[in-house]
């Protein structure tokens, strides 16, 4: 599902340099309250899902230089005893 359809291939690649530049920051997001209860609610996407998203729709507009084989996931996994 491409979710950022409709978007400029250019606004696509500098929100993927940005999450690429989050990615090697190791930056998160935390949230921590104290005294006064309050509520509130917030969506975090993951920085990897935000780059295989932004991957998806880039590819959609340029698949020749945003090939979907750049975030192919394992799809299987081998256990090894010893």
């Amino acid at each position: 599902m491409n979710v950022f359809a409709g978007k400029s291939k250019a606004w696509l690649e500098e929100q993927l340099a940005l999450a690429q530049a989050e990615y090697a920051a190791g930056k998160t997001v935390v949230s921590v309250g104290g005294g006064e209860l309050s509520s509130g609610k917030v969506i975090v996407t993951s920085i990897v899902a935000r780059i295989e998203a932004l991957y998806i729709a880039l590819n959609a507009l340029d698949s020749v230089n945003y090939p979907l084989s750049v975030i192919a996931r394992r799809t299987r996994t081998k256990a090894v005893f010893s």
